[in-house]
């Protein structure tokens, strides 16, 4: 899988970030490549994050709290998959700083099922407590 990609699931359009194994550095520099993206198609996005086997850093939450008011308009829905059990709880931190929900999975399925689904309740997620 490319690590900043577009997939089509059940006819929507998906952006990808898979972050997986990757440095911090390397991190932010996807990070801002797809939030460049974003902007640059300025239309609604649904969007899929996979972190395994790395770590968030200050400066990588940095670049986050920056980017996300930069496209936060454009961000119809967003997952994450692969979080530890720390990164779990920046999740939460994150959710409640940005008044904005990303919802965590256990799996790609799910999460490709929650950010195609038409309803965008959180009863339909099943978001890490």
């Amino acid at each position: 899988m490319e690590q900043v990609q577009k997939i089509y699931h059940k006819g929507k359009e998906i952006s990808i970030v898979d972050y997986s194994g990757c440095k911090p550095d390397k991190m932010i520099e996807m990070f801002i490549k797809r939030k460049q993206l974003v902007q640059a198609e300025n239309k609604p996005v649904l969007v899929l994050s996979i972190f395994k086997n790395n770590y968030v850093t200050p400066e990588f939450m940095r670049q986050v709290e920056k980017g996300v008011k930069e496209v936060e308009s454009l961000v119809e829905k967003n997952a994450i998959i692969g979080l530890s059990d720390t990164q779990k709880w920046i999740l939460k931190g994150m959710n409640l700083w940005y008044k904005r929900q990303v919802h965590h999975f256990d799996s790609y399925d799910q999460a490709l099922e929650f950010l195609v689904a038409d309803n965008k309740t959180e009863s339909q997620s099943k978001a890490s407590e």
